[in-house]
């Protein structure tokens, strides 16, 4: 069995060329669905895959390619979901060869996810947490081996408006790495219901004599602790496995430590294992 594997964001495009379970390519480009016109992505899809013609069957694809800003909408799975429920709801591509199936987000009452589904099924949990933090943080619950409820936080993307268009500009205009430094502690321990007042204070405090460093590492403690501690009322976790690149996922390994929550990073490999899985029964199927 060959097919390529595909997780397709907003900012970023990843696939893998596999074979016998194995990946024996993959391709990395900055490319996310935003980057493109209504229409074009299936253009791009067919060029960037240009490579691997020939060599494989179809392709499983997850994430916002099947958002209004994707290649093809698919309508919203419901809860609670498992990796076979999800292999029953994939969507065919109309009029797109090789085969192309996409996996449908998930929604509930006042939230959705696209592509975090299943990076929390390819944890292979049967009960437990999974967070993907990043530009809008998820958290995933999980029960014998289903997703039953989720949260997401905007707390990378107020971050990245905080810095980019805000009066806190200037104070947190840094390009070092970000540290889990006193100043993030400090923002962990920061009281949430001030926290409009302590996103103020960081701009007088700067003006007052703190460092460009200081301030953003304070803001990025400020705004995770606040995510941390509205998720851990909602789901009283003490245990969670983390999806996320080595930094973030060691930022928020600390930060979760600091309240009392003890976290994991996911082994990449297992969401290969839950594409190969899924493929199996798209083959089955045909």
């Amino acid at each position: 069995m060959k097919f390529v594997a595909i997780d397709w964001g907003t900012s970023s495009f990843r696939a893998w060329l596999i074979e016998h379970d194995q990946i024996s390519d993959n391709i990395q480009t900055d490319q996310g669905v935003k980057n493109f016109a209504a229409g074009a992505h299936s253009e791009y899809l067919t060029d960037v895959l240009g490579k691997w013609q020939g060599q494989f069957q179809f392709i499983i694809a997850i994430g916002m390619i099947g958002s209004n800003i994707g290649l093809h909408e698919t309508n919203f799975s419901q809860l609670p979901i498992d990796i076979d429920e999800v292999s029953n709801s994939l969507i065919q591509v109309p009029n797109f060869e090789p085969a192309l199936f996409i996996v449908p987000g998930v929604s509930k009452v006042g939230d959705v996810m696209r592509g975090e589904e299943s990076q929390s099924l390819a944890s292979g949990l049967e009960n437990g947490l999974v967070i993907s933090p990043g530009t809008h943080s998820k958290w995933v619950e999980i029960k014998s081996g289903k997703i039953t409820d989720f949260r997401t936080y905007m707390t990378g993307e107020l971050f990245e408006l905080l810095r980019n268009h805000s009066t806190l500009s200037k104070a947190t205009e840094s390009s070092a790495k970000l540290v889990a430094s006193e100043d993030f502690i400090e923002g962990l321990k920061a009281d949430s219901s001030d926290l409009t007042h302590d996103l103020f204070s960081i701009r007088a405090n700067w003006i007052q004599g703190k460092s460009q460093d200081a301030s953003r590492e304070y803001l990025s403690g400020l705004l995770i602790g606040a995510e941390i501690k509205s998720a851990k009322s909602w789901c009283q976790a003490s245990e969670a496995k983390i999806v996320a690149s080595d930094s973030l996922a060691e930022i928020y390994i600390l930060a979760l430590s600091h309240f009392g929550i003890k976290a994991t990073v996911e082994n990449s490999g297992q969401l290969i294992n839950y594409f190969v899985a899924l493929a199996k029964k798209v083959e089955s199927k045909s």
